[in-house]
């Protein structure tokens, strides 16, 4: 994500990037060394220890509803993880969003194009 916001500089946007125990090992908030590796003054992190966003999101049985085009390339089990959804302006709470990527790195180059 970073690297695909590190190129499109000029993007007028907002990035929120939200943490969520997925696997055993996160077990607590991000640390800074963590949310260092998304630095861009666009970008806003969060921590949802109970996994609320992804439950409101219908969970990753929801997935192909969140979006018009998804590009996935893992199955996810109960949660929705590593994914980037991308809006555009106007957008409200429940219209579904212009792309669905998973796992961010594995679809950058189509990521970078949605937010140009």
């Amino acid at each position: 994500m970073a690297d695909v916001l590190k190129t499109n500089q000029r993007a007028n946007l907002l990035v929120f990037v939200v943490w969520e125990p997925v696997l055993l090992t996160d077990w607590r908030r991000p640390s800074a060394s963590q949310t260092s590796y998304v630095p861009d003054r666009r970008a806003a992190h969060y921590w949802d220890i109970g996994r609320r966003l992804s439950a409101l999101y219908g969970g990753s049985a929801n997935l192909d509803a969140l979006a018009e085009t998804r590009q996935k390339g893992f199955r996810m089990k109960d949660v929705v993880w590593d994914t980037a959804l991308v809006y555009p302006p106007g957008t409200r709470w429940g219209q579904p969003a212009k792309l669905l990527v998973a796992p961010v790195v594995k679809f950058r180059d189509e990521l970078a194009r949605a937010i140009q």
